[in-house]
């Protein structure tokens, strides 16, 4: 009997989204009421319990990532994102009941730790699902959905924290919490696809194949061993530049152009939107130059949405301008801002689509964790950095320090470009081998 889920991807991905949408929102509601929560806490407007708190989570979410990824390489997903979706969901809610005090802070803090452990479980598994139910051909469109989530996810946490967290900062979690259990409910209708794929669904209506192979330790050696796959995880350098921005723009817009923290909310999202766009359009282009037999397309384009973008957000941070006096200055910065934010977009949907075109159905997940273990560095990393120019230098040289980075991303995808084809044709022989001797066990 063929699999369902193979009528219904579009549906599919929608629930993915939201469900990834929702995992990212309750990531970014901390930091705009960070003074109220610390005065909750009792801590007189000290951020480190809530900076540590922020970090642990982040820690535990790669760490979390690393296990559930190779898990998903190996067990039936639709349970591992149910079961992680339901932590998510369950100890988001129960925020509504933390206390104040010391003791409401150890509360919160087990919360977060439970919840960044069900965040962690749900991506990977997420991604290999994805894999399976859109077509080799549709992939960087179908990932740029994917991708997209987390900015959705950035831009619903910020702004559901700052308008309810007037009312109380807990409430924000609760509403995340229903809307998550919601979701988690709906995915029980999701049917676990075959890791087959789409591309060889019909296999399953001729024969009764079953894909069998599922990863083992010994894999990660055949893994890593791959030259693209290598320099894909280890560029955490692309995470670099956004996290030093992301961590300096408000006190930068404060500090260099005199622009309110308000004002700067709008900035930032007008850039997500152009992020949002860009990565859309651009899966749309990667799909179509695919289709026409350019196989390296969706690297190139990841390479030009890398190199396109530094002379415009170069420009955009040192154009001197201050309120009163913004025009025309302001709307030159957001243009400049927005056109190399909207070619960056050319990286996200491609970048995930190449990831699966070089890993067979059952080391995706794998590869996708550790990927994002080495981006959770690269986050951690970008904020230091900018603090210490920020500090020594003033706000204009700690943001610009994010171009520096931003110029050796694209070294890493000279390695992925040299050996893709070669890669992609050894993955996609090894496959069809697999394919064929479980055929004919199946006659």
């Amino acid at each position: 009997m063929r699999n369902n889920s193979a009528k219904m991807p579009t549906l599919s991905i929608i629930l993915f989204i939201t469900i990834v949408t929702l995992i990212h929102t309750v990531s970014n509601m901390v930091s705009p009421n960070l003074l109220t929560i610390s005065n909750y806490f009792g801590f007189g407007g000290d951020t480190t319990p809530l900076g540590t708190l922020v970090s642990t989570f982040t820690l535990l979410t790669g760490i979390s990532m690393l296990v559930f990824g190779f898990l998903a390489d190996k067990m039936v997903r639709k349970w591992i994102v149910f079961f992680g979706s339901l932590i998510f969901s369950l100890f988001s809610f129960l925020t509504l009941f933390v206390p104040t005090g010391i003791t409401g802070y150890l509360f919160f803090y087990l919360l977060t730790i439970i919840t960044g452990i069900g965040f962690g479980a749900i991506l990977p598994s997420i991604f290999s699902l994805i894999g399976d139910i859109v077509s080799q051909k549709d992939r960087s469109k179908g990932f740029s959905f994917f991708s997209i989530s987390s900015l959705l996810g950035g831009i619903l946490g910020t702004a559901l924290a700052t308008f309810v967290g007037a009312i109380d900062w807990r409430i924000s979690y609760g509403i995340i919490g229903i809307i998550g259990f919601i979701s988690t409910i709906l995915f029980l209708l999701f049917k676990e696809p075959s890791r087959i794929g789409k591309d060889h669904s019909y296999l399953l209506d001729k024969q009764a194949v079953e894909y069998t192979y599922r990863i083992e330790f010994s894999d990660l050696k055949i893994i890593f061993k791959k030259k693209a796959n290598v320099w894909l995880v280890i560029n955490f350098v692309d995470t670099i530049p956004t996290g030093i921005i992301l961590f300096l723009l408000f006190a930068y817009m404060e500090d260099y152009h005199g622009i309110p923290p308000d004002i700067t909310l709008i900035y930032l999202v007008l850039i997500f939107l152009a992020t949002l766009i860009g990565t859309i359009i651009f899966g749309y282009v990667g799909d179509k130059q695919f289709k026409k037999g350019k196989r390296k397309a969706r690297v190139k384009l990841a390479i030009l949405g890398n190199i396109v973008p530094i002379p415009f957000i170069f420009i955009a941070l040192i154009i001197p301008f201050r309120a009163p006096n913004l025009f025309p200055g302001v709307l030159i910065m957001l243009v400049l801002f927005m056109i190399g934010i909207f070619m960056n977009g050319a990286v996200n949907g491609n970048w995930y689509a190449t990831v699966v075109d070089l890993n067979l159905p059952e080391h995706r997940g794998t590869v996708l964790a550790t990927a994002n273990f080495f981006d959770i560095i690269g986050k951690s990393i970008g904020p230091v950095v900018g603090a210490i120019f920020a500090d020594t230098l003033g706000f204009v040289f700690g943001m610009m320090i994010s171009i520096f980075f931003w110029i050796l991303i694209p070294l890493f995808w000279i390695v992925v470009l040299k050996n893709l084809i070669i890669e992609m044709d050894a993955t996609e022989s090894k496959f069809s081998e697999r394919l064929e001797s479980l055929a004919k066990k199946s006659i």
